[in-house]
């Protein structure tokens, strides 16, 4: 992931909010300037001169960041994507003004060089990428609602998959229990695999979540396949509040493996959280592994958090 964050994703640090102020100290534009006018938001990264100096603080420990960084970012992103609503990107090396009382104010830099920031009608907000969700319909009242629209899954799908992911599988269900239908959706790269360009090994499933039939709640994991085993998708079941990821893999003269991955949807978190993990192997010379473990042995691990390469850490020996 070391080159995700050099190439300018969003990363994130502390929690708290940067709540809404007015300043209207004058600022001038200069060509670096960034000139809020109209209601928006607009995500903020490092330019290359803070991400070498927070490399040169940080270590290697700024790696593991990095990929803490395209997680955040991704949520944030495809919760906007759902709600078709609009936003950009730009370095911390910009200037951010917009117009109070005929005079340019100057936007305050977050304590973050990571961060969004939501503007409407003479007024701002910094926010860290992980409360994007809670403090934007906070801070643009009804615009979620406006926005919705009608519900489109094939408009939210393809925010997200673009012109670099295919739909393998798509499934109907409903996880919450709600009487609204949810989905279940399967990408594969549409890139060959290089083992040097770790993003042609990255193919996300997401859930979306039906709000009532006004939004899509957008959950997705990178890390389930293809990973550091070269497992590969083979099928999706789901039934009642429960689904079900079932990869293979095999190598030849060694063994072959299932992997089954299920999930649920928790009621009292309501969040979508790992219930089992199960592996059958095969060997070459016909010895059989097999490893089954639950929530009472790896405890509570939501969907976004799932990783396949670390799963088996988790599970008795």
């Amino acid at each position: 992931m070391k080159n995700l964050l050099l190439t300018g994703l969003i990363a994130f640090f502390s929690v708290a909010c940067n709540k809404s102020r007015e300043e209207t100290t004058s600022a001038s534009v200069r060509s670096d300037t960034l000139v809020l006018k109209d209601q928006g938001i607009v995500f903020v990264s490092p330019g290359d001169q803070t991400i070498s100096a927070l490399k040169k603080k940080n270590g290697e420990d700024f790696y593991t960041i990095a990929d803490d960084a395209n997680n955040y970012f991704s949520e944030a992103s495809t919760y906007l994507d759902s709600l078709k609503v609009s936003y950009k990107n730009a370095d911390d090396t910009k200037v951010f003004v917009y117009k109070k009382d005929n005079k340019t104010a100057a936007i305050s830099k977050h304590k973050s060089p990571w961060y969004a920031v939501f503007y409407k009608d003479g007024k701002y907000e910094t926010v860290d990428l992980i409360n994007v969700r809670e403090e934007y319909s906070k801070f643009f009242g009804n615009a979620v609602a406006k926005s919705a629209g009608t519900l489109d899954s094939k408009t939210v799908i393809a925010s997200v998959a673009g012109d670099q992911y295919s739909v393998v599988e798509e499934k109907d269900c409903d996880l919450n229990n709600d009487h609204f239908t949810d989905k279940i959706v399967v990408l594969a790269t549409n890139r060959d695999p290089d083992p040097q360009d770790p993003d042609t090994q990255i193919a996300p499933i997401l859930i979306l979540l039906n709000d009532q039939n006004k939004k899509y709640d957008v959950l997705k994991n990178e890390k389930i396949y293809p990973n550091s085993f070269g497992d590969s998708f083979r099928k999706l079941v789901v039934k009642d509040r429960f689904f079900t990821v079932e990869l293979f893999n095999e190598v030849p003269d060694e063994y072959t493996s299932e992997k089954y991955i299920t999930f649920k949807f928790s009621e009292p978190l309501k969040e979508v959280v790992l219930s089992k993990y199960g592996e059958n192997t095969v060997w070459n010379d016909g010895k059989k592994t097999n490893t089954l473990c639950s929530d009472k042995n790896f405890g509570r691990i939501l969907f976004r958090d799932y990783n396949s390469d670390d799963i088996r850490t988790k599970c008795p020996k």
